[in-house]
């Protein structure tokens, strides 16, 4: 597992919630804590749903608007999960392989509290794979992407 702060607070902030550099993940659930705190369930409501999840695309303007104004958040927290094509093909690229329906869920949680930023990352195994790669090329996946997005120089481990 993977834990690091994000020292450039307004910088991942502004990431998140303002532009679509998280667009393609899914979102799990949220809470959002200014002077009433909200939750969010992102569990799809449609039956014939392909995703388990909403795309976090369909709630960051509602979220946001959550939190943004002159006062910052006491916190919030925000669980993304990796949608299932990319996490096969992310496995399969580290030389792992899964069934559809066996495929771990990659989460990168986000919560910021006492003026901290912090990510962690998880894997959720349905089944149990002895030995299996999935949170270490997770964890890779999560650096590279913090890499791509310019704030690889702005972490620190927990």
């Amino acid at each position: 597992m993977l834990g690091v702060y994000i020292r450039t607070i307004r910088d991942f902030s502004r990431l998140l919630f303002l532009e679509n550099a998280f667009d393609e993940f899914l979102f799990a659930e949220g809470r959002f804590v200014t002077a009433f705190a909200t939750e969010f369930n992102g569990a799809s409501q449609e039956e014939d749903a392909a995703l388990p999840y909403v795309r976090w695309a369909q709630v960051r303007e509602a979220a946001f608007g959550l939190i943004r104004g002159k006062v910052a958040p006491r916190s919030f927290y925000v669980a993304l999960v990796c949608p299932p094509d990319k996490t096969k093909a992310l496995l399969a690229q580290g030389g792992e392989e899964a069934e559809e329906d066996d495929l771990p869920l990659l989460f990168l949680n986000i919560r910021y509290r006492e003026e901290k930023l912090m990510l962690t990352t998880g894997v959720s195994e349905k089944t149990f794979r002895p030995g299996s790669a999935a949170p270490a090329i997770w964890d890779r996946q999560v650096r590279l992407l913090l890499e791509k997005l310019g704030l690889g120089s702005a972490i620190s481990e927990l």
